[in-house]
């Protein structure tokens, strides 16, 4: 486990210059506090989650349970948490797949242990107790707020033991676009430890072009790879201890986690044969705090991201995923035969700020075989326009406008001890209340040492831009408008006299329909969306938002939200 360590003192006189995008410099990461066992890349096959099965009246039953899995054969048994759809214990867990018409029904159910896998921190728990809680969010769904799995409108979570209370109950609504969602934990205090013991699995939403079919009646119409050759593949970084998942060796809450082996669908850095055509691959970084930034060698064409597919292919060399982040993408192993490709995490684009160390840059390894080659060979093109659509909001544009701060509390040592959002804690009375059907543009104003990877509940939004922040002379303005008194809308300020420069475009990958993004340090980031509730929902609705790094979600840098 690794912490960020910079002063208050040093951030403070780091300011941005000329562009949208800085480098800060002056981390200091601590050492890993407990190194994994040498493990041998490459010599697991990448497992694909199966689907999940549905039971009696098309409901799909879901436990969560512990059990034992192989990660790779140096470790022989690992003990995780996993989901289980009465056919497999898994983690990560089975892929529920459905229609994006559909409405869906799914019961979880907590079957886990009495005593938490790993070390609770009573301190971030309160009252809801150091007991084992599940609480299932659908990640980036359109849901009720009842149904939404977040801990504002379901304070009475799902506790190991409870017979009357151990399952959660939802109904998913049909959703507005096929896209790559996913499904984890979101247990108040523990977010991070149930989803690092193996909470998490895939939610995939198909449309009549996009039905994952190979052949047949039933076949992608839109000239993609899907069937065998459509792969899920969602990474995460652990660390082992005796054979064992490795979190921390105390119940004390740290910035971030780092671990140091790289694990992708429940494998230690696995392989994947392909065959010499095009594979659609659909990259989910799940892990808690490190960043990816892939490079392969074949051109990405990236065909969609959270909120679904673009309305034509974005041709990249490398792609930036922060937690939570998705990617539909197109590789093209044409005519690498007998070739070994490995996909790479790379240094981070300038603006990008996170302590992770080490870099752990082999994260998986692509064999491209001759020998395997099917017949039909599938799609041989990428196709030149998707039936997505980007986001437009049309007039008369946005109703509100917020400014939302990202700060970094910081002990005498200058070591952080908590993370919040406009100066508040979670518990704190709710400021933010749009209107049901309103569009608002909302600002993160990032004066803290990192980039965060914000996560709106609800809603899909378009990403405007980023602008450059004196995030110094900012800082000190808000901080001197608090200790006066200042009653002051959300606890904050308007960024706009302490820009540096205009606003800049997001990149043509981050122009469709996101749920999650990245704010980097003293940067404005600004995002577009409308609060629509699901047919027949009527507000009051209760939502939240959060950085997507699970320690600073944890602890306490998410903050709730009604649709009134």
């Amino acid at each position: 486990m690794t912490s960020r360590r910079l002063s208050r003192s040093e951030f403070l006189g780091m300011s941005a210059v000329g562009g949208a995008g800085l480098m800060l410099a002056g981390g200091i990461p601590a050492a890993l506090a407990a190194p994994s066992a040498s493990f041998k890349p490459f010599k697991v096959p990448l497992p694909v989650p199966p689907k999940a099965v549905p039971r009696d009246g098309g409901v799909y039953r879901i436990s969560a349970d512990e059990f034992q899995q192989t990660l790779h054969p140096n470790l022989q048994l690992v003990n995780v948490w996993g989901y289980d759809d009465g056919t497999t214990k898994l983690y990560p867990g089975p892929t529920i797949e459905v229609h994006k018409d559909d409405t869906t029904m799914v019961e979880f159910t907590n079957k886990l242990p009495g005593t938490h896998l790993l070390p609770v921190d009573p301190d971030l728990v309160g009252d809801r107790g150091i007991a084992p809680r599940i609480l299932t969010h659908l990640h980036g769904g359109f849901v009720s707020g009842e149904n939404d799995g977040n801990p504002y409108a379901t304070q009475n979570e799902y506790k190991t033991g409870s017979v009357a209370g151990a399952t959660q109950r939802v109904t998913y609504p049909p959703q507005p676009r096929a896209t790559t969602l996913w499904y984890h934990d979101h247990a108040l205090g523990m977010t991070r430890l149930n989803v690092y013991a193996g909470l998490a699995g895939y939610f995939l939403i198909r449309d009549d072009n996009d039905t994952g079919e190979e052949e047949g009646l039933k076949a992608n119409k839109i000239g993609i790879p899907s069937g065998a050759y459509e792969i899920p593949i969602v990474i995460q970084d652990k660390s082992f201890a005796s054979g064992q998942l490795f979190y921390s060796d105390e119940a004390e809450w740290e910035p971030e986690f780092f671990g140091d082996t790289i694990v992708i669908n429940g494998a230690v850095q696995p392989f994947l044969t392909v065959e010499p055509r095009m594979y659609r691959l659909r990259f989910l970084n799940g892990s808690q705090s490190r960043f990816c930034h892939f490079k392969l060698g074949p051109t990405f064409n990236q065909i969609g991201s959270e909120g679904g597919m673009f309305d034509a292919p974005v041709s990249l060399k490398s792609i930036l995923l922060l937690p939570a982040e998705r990617a539909d993408v197109i590789v093209d192993f044409t005519g690498l035969d007998g070739r070994d490709l490995v996909l790479q995490n790379r240094a981070l684009p300038e603006g990008v700020v996170s302590p992770a160390t080490p870099n752990l840059g082999s994260l998986m390894q692509f064999r491209v075989r001759a020998a395997s080659v099917t017949t039909p060979p599938g799609p041989t093109s990428i196709p030149m326009s998707l039936p997505g659509t980007l986001p437009n909001f049309g007039d008369p544009g946005p109703a509100h406008y917020r400014y939302i701060t990202l700060e970094e509390l910081l002990d005498s040592d200058g070591d952080p001890i908590q993370l919040q959002i406009n100066g508040r804690e979670f518990d704190d009375p709710v400021d933010e209340k749009p209107s049901a059907g309103s569009i608002e543009d909302w600002f993160f104003v990032n004066i803290s040492a990192d980039t965060h990877p914000i996560h709106m509940h609800l809603t899909h939004f378009q990403v405007i831009g980023r602008a450059p922040l004196d995030g110094a002379a900012y800082a000190a303005a808000l901080d001197a408008a608090r200790q006066a008194g200042t009653t002051l809308p959300n606890n904050t300020i308007d960024p706009t006299p302490f820009l540096l420069g205009p606003e800049v475009q997001p990149p043509r990958n981050e122009q469709g329909w996101k749920d999650t993004v990245g704010a980097h340090p003293n940067q404005v980031t600004r995002i577009r969306q409308q609060f629509d509730l699901p047919a027949g929902v009527l507000p009051p609705q209760k939502y939240v938002y959060h950085c997507h790094i699970l320690e600073h979600e944890d602890n306490d840098m998410m903050r709730p939200y009604e649709v009134v």
